[in-house]
């Protein structure tokens, strides 16, 4: 997780960050592990050499003794392709990646295929070769990643073409084999990882479910506007007269048309409000709290922002970017369970990269910390 400087985290109960500016398809974090997926060539497959068939002329494939986890591909005398079967025949786009790094200079070329049998010649997909640059060099671990539309062969090959009938040797590490069905490549798992194990609480207390919500092309989390939400589940009943609290978030809207809430509590009603929304003549008070519901005009955008909600037991003070923006008065009232990402016919469109829930009331003196610790980080 990316914090900045000076964070505040006091009395923190719920959080997350998606490690925006960090974590990427290739890029995981201690908080956010990648998006759900499925690894069709499991580490357990991978390793067992067994499970690999080897074609062409001369070549061996063996694990390696220099890195864990490792296997190590082998052309002698020519071409010589090394292949596993994925299993995948229908779906969609299959994605391939791995970690690599010549052991030797290679001779030629190193081929990527989705083959038809064994031939190095018979292939359905070119998946594309590794560079000879890259062949050239033996420090630095690099990775592939390849895509192409599932078909009734599933089998997946590494190619490496030698010297023919010269007698040279080209060896190829390989590491962290992720074959996936989706249309991006996500950070390497030995199994898979599911909805509750993709972005993890602040606090390891809650587990979070990003079943209802998308994921962008470089992996980070995202809202799509028509049913994307992640719900807390926190906050069902909660008096904030008399338990007063914090709500702070990164935000960033994908579009200036249209109104869309970041925040708001399930099935409140209309004495039971709270939420935060944008609208396309702007805000100049975006906030719904008890009955008062939001007032129009003001800014409306598509940069990135730091708000934070303040219910300090009698006043809803919302901040932007670190300086006060608009207060609500409140009386004694519940809310229900708070929903990131907004409600039915509201729904945000953009990402909200970083969440949290104080169990305290937040000085403006500590909300201008906090947003002077995002603010480098998301360029504010």
């Amino acid at each position: 997780m990316y914090t900045g400087p000076h964070l505040i985290k006091d009395n923190l109960i719920f959080g997350y960050d998606t490690g925006y500016g960090v974590a990427d398809n290739k890029t995981s974090t201690r908080f956010y592990p990648g998006e759900p997926t499925t690894n069709a060539v499991p580490l357990s497959t991978f390793i067992n050499t067994s499970n690999w068939t080897g074609a062409g002329w001369s070549g061996t494939i063996a694990v390696s003794t220099d890195y864990d986890n490792t296997l190590e591909l082998t052309s002698t005398n020519g071409w010589r392709t090394w292949r596993v079967g994925t299993g995948i025949t229908s779906g969609g786009t299959v994605t391939v990646s791995y970690e690599y790094k010549m052991k030797t200079l290679a001779t030629t070329n190193v081929y990527m295929l989705n083959l038809n049998g064994d031939n190095l010649g018979s292939y359905v997909n070119n998946l594309g070769s590794i560079s000879a640059a890259d062949t050239q060099d033996l420090d630095t671990w690099k990775t592939f990643t390849s895509s192409w539309t599932a078909n009734s062969n599933s089998n997946l090959a590494i190619g490496l073409r030698g010297a023919d009938s010269q007698g040279l040797t080209d060896t190829i590490y390989v590491r962290n084999l992720q074959v996936e069905l989706k249309g991006q490549s996500s950070p390497f798992t030995a199994t898979s990882r599911s909805s509750t194990q993709s972005l993890i609480d602040l606090k390891k207390t809650t587990d979070i479910n990003v079943s209802n919500i998308s994921f962008d092309s470089t992996g980070q989390p995202s809202f799509d506007g028509t049913d994307d939400i992640l719900n807390t589940g926190l906050f069902n009943g909660r008096n904030p007269a008399t338990d007063p609290f914090t709500i702070e978030a990164i935000v960033k809207s994908d579009t200036t048309s249209g109104a869309h809430m970041w925040l708001d509590a399930t099935n409140n009603g209309t004495n039971q409000r709270l939420y935060c929304a944008y609208a396309s003549t702007g805000t100049s008070n975006p906030m719904g709290i008890q009955n008062s519901g939001w007032s129009s005009s003001g800014v409306n955008d598509t940069d990135f922002h730091h708000y934070v909600i303040v219910m300090d037991g009698s006043v809803a003070r919302l901040y932007n970017n670190g300086e006060a923006h608009s207060t609500k008065n409140y009386t004694s009232y519940q809310i229900q369970a708070l929903n990131v990402g907004g409600r039915s016919g509201y729904r945000w469109v953009g990402t909200i990269p970083v969440f949290k829930i104080h169990n305290q009331v937040l000085s403006a003196n500590q909300v201008k910390q906090n947003y002077n610790a995002y603010k480098n980080r998301f360029d504010i």
